[in-house]
């Protein structure tokens, strides 16, 4: 765990004072341990990262918008106790949301072992008892329980995204895509009895557009 007080670096206090004030753009709030563990979680994905190839993005300020803050967006559209993040990666948006959402539980899906091997290290050395890892695609995933919603960020074109959730889709459960943008060709072709509702996210930090596609059966 990052140390308290005035033995945190300076780039490590830096990096706490844009969590914060991004994190009260999107009117939310976290305690300091939540603080550690997201600034906690950025530095192992970094270390990971020589090996592993788990971001293109590297670089601090970009890390804390797009990685947690642009995870973090999806928290006030979130009902219920129980979420699979369909294509995890590095666990954007699970990881964060598990972090200050420690009631909550995630299951982070992955197809790639070693994205899987480092999500069970962040469990592990955060600690997280709220996520579980899972190598598996969406479309073979199929829970005893389901999900209150599958969450997803940038993981395919939403007609694909839908056929991968359909299972669970078609009994209940809601999908939360979360996009750039959804052009009216990506719309138009996903078919019916799907109901389709758009909501635009403003996320502190970001110029690019971001939006949230909630995906329901009629």
């Amino acid at each position: 765990m990052v140390e308290d007080g005035n033995t945190l670096p300076e780039t490590l206090e830096v990096q706490r004072g844009r969590l914060k004030s991004a994190m009260d753009g999107l009117g939310l709030a976290a305690t300091r341990d939540q603080e550690d563990q997201m600034l906690h979680y950025l530095a192992l994905m970094l270390r990971w990262n020589r090996s592993y190839n788990l971001t293109a993005v590297t670089e601090p300020a970009e890390m804390v918008a797009r990685h947690l803050i642009d995870s973090l967006s999806v928290l006030p559209h979130l009902q219920g106790g129980r979420f699979v993040d369909a294509g995890t990666g590095p666990g954007l948006p699970g990881v964060p949301l598990a972090i200050v959402c420690p009631q909550r539980r995630f299951a982070l899906l992955d197809s790639n072992g070693k994205k899987i091997r480092f999500l069970n290290q962040v469990r592990r050395q955060l600690p997280l008892e709220n996520i579980e890892p899972i190598q598996a695609r969406l479309e073979d995933y199929f829970p005893d329980d389901l999900p209150d919603a599958i969450v997803a960020r940038a993981l395919a074109p939403l007609a694909r995204l839908v056929d991968w959730a359909s299972p669970m889709l078609n009994q209940g459960v809601p999908l939360l895509a979360m996009k750039g943008q959804l052009s009216e060709s990506e719309r138009r072709a996903l078919r019916s009895p799907y109901h389709v509702a758009l909501i635009e996210l403003e996320i502190p930090g970001l110029q690019a557009r971001r939006c949230l596609v909630r995906v329901e059966k009629r």
